[in-house]
């Protein structure tokens, strides 16, 4: 005989107690939000070296006090992104009504790899697919996916290139190939691509790295060599990548040379836009795109500068039926009439069998507000990245050094008070500048290298930020390279 529910679960599955708990959960993530967006908290990051954060969880986790007061830690103790001192990483500044689409979708769970598991998620991510991709230049008849990051998104992206390019004519889902594949992308894209091309099992020589100019664009005559260079070696190359923007310093490629230049030698043409491909949606940035229009597939990750909680990133192919080639079991039934493709099974599709209601996110920020939020939140980024740079430029005769002019809203500097006797030298000053504001706050920038040098390096995430916050975080790296 079954025994009765057990009281835990009961407790677990009761709404009158999920209500009370939601009320004080709702309360104290609005008190966040306000002491937050009201630059009250000690610091945008609280930073703890990780040996104590882990013995402080160890010690809390022995002992639980309830759900209410662990939220409470995790939020005291998290990054605040939603403080507009914070400027650090690529990581979106939620919109704040996009956790109750959370609370809902968390609740409702529904998502797999058949469209009877998620109906609502397979239909309603067909239909946004191709809208968004127009919105962003695709041609009418685009498509694709929603996924789990920017990472996956170009590996299935780099699939898709193995499987539509096949130099050899062999069956490489059924049979694998010989290793010889290639990619060309810049120097100085995100490591994901080279990870790709490596997990595809075309090792370290499978990624042509492509030279660069003194903003960290690709350059055609970088272009050419590594083509040749490929040749030489005997590799196939499928692929050339185009970076809209770098992370490093936020350079975007010209994607009309790379356009030009994967037309010219049949291959796939694919833009990491995980960062930059939103500029797509603002009238004032969008010619920073041009030529993305022409690829065969581009990344877009909305979990960035588009105001959605991590991860949800769309993966777009310039006609719907090539987001079927990286999986499908054989070139006949993708091109074939005689099956039905199945668009409602996310499976044949996706890499994740399991997905979250992504759609459901993305559709509630178009319901709420339109596509029209995307293109001003791009305009406010973008100009507080140039507004960053101008007030760099303003000091720059105290010491302080502008990479580069910014074309986003990743900003890239240092501050060296005085002369040092070389590069080494500066670059340990600079990290141990970093690790003392890290340590000490109130803002929060990061740090990254490139043509030999250590850089601070801001990415502007939280349209609340203001010139104020800026001139803080300049004045507190002058008062503490001071003191070092």
């Amino acid at each position: 005989m079954l025994e009765p529910l057990h009281p835990l679960l009961r407790q677990a599955f009761d709404p009158e107690r999920f209500l009370r708990l939601g009320e004080q959960v709702l309360q104290d993530t609005f008190k966040h939000l306000q002491d937050s967006q009201g630059r009250t908290r000690e610091k945008s990051m609280p930073w703890t070296p990780p040996e104590d954060e882990k013995s402080f969880w160890e010690a809390r986790l022995d002992a639980p006090e309830g759900l209410v007061d662990l939220l409470r830690l995790v939020a005291d103790r998290s990054n605040g992104l939603q403080d507009p001192r914070y400027m650090g990483h690529q990581v979106a500044v939620p919109f704040p009504d996009g956790a109750l689409v959370g609370l809902v979708t968390d609740l409702l769970n529904n998502g797999g790899a058949i469209y009877e598991m998620g109906p609502t998620n397979s239909a309603m991510e067909e239909v946004l697919m191709a809208r968004i991709g127009q919105m962003m230049g695709l041609p009418a008849g685009c498509g694709g996916i929603l996924c789990h990051g920017g990472t996956l998104a170009n590996l299935v992206a780099l699939l898709a290139a193995r499987r539509k390019v096949n130099h050899g004519g062999a069956d490489v889902w059924n049979d694998g190939d010989d290793g010889r594949g290639a990619v060309l992308v810049s120097n100085q894209a995100h490591y994901c691509v080279d990870r790709a091309v490596r997990i595809m099992g075309w090792g370290a020589e499978g990624v042509g790295l492509v030279d660069t100019d003194d903003q960290h664009r690709i350059t055609p005559s970088g272009l050419e060599t590594a083509m040749q260079d490929m040749n030489k070696k005997g590799r196939r190359v499928v692929a050339v990548v185009g970076s809209s923007c770098t992370t490093s310093s936020g350079a975007f490629d010209d994607l009309e040379l790379v356009a030009d230049f994967a037309e010219q030698h049949g291959l796939w043409f694919h833009v990491d836009g995980a960062h930059g491909a939103p500029a797509a949606f603002s009238a004032r940035h969008k010619h920073l795109l041009s030529g993305m229009e022409r690829a065969d597939s581009v990344a877009m990750d909305f979990h960035k500068i588009m105001g959605l909680p991590a991860l949800c990133t769309g993966l777009f192919f310039r006609q719907q039926e090539m987001s079927f080639l990286p999986f499908t079991q054989s070139a006949e039934y993708l091109w074939s009439d005689a099956e039905d493709p199945e668009w409602w099974n996310f499976g044949k599709r996706t890499f994740e069998c399991t997905k979250r209601m992504l759609s459901t996110r993305v559709a509630a920020v178009l319901e709420e507000y339109g596509p029209e939020i995307w293109g001003v939140l791009v305009d406010r980024l973008f100009g507080l990245g140039k507004e960053l740079a101008e007030r760099i430029e303003a000091r720059s005769g105290g010491g302080w050094q502008l990479a580069m002019e910014p074309e986003g809203n990743i900003v890239c500097f240092r501050y060296l008070p005085r002369d040092f006797k070389d590069t080494n030298a500066e670059n340990a000053f600079t990290q141990l500048l970093r690790q003392r504001h890290l340590e000490e706050g109130p803002q929060y920038m990061v740090q990254t290298r490139f043509d030999g040098k250590v850089w601070l390096r801001c990415t502007l995430m939280n349209p609340l930020t203001e010139p104020q916050d800026m001139a803080g975080l300049l004045d507190r790296i002058e008062e503490l390279a001071q003191e070092l």
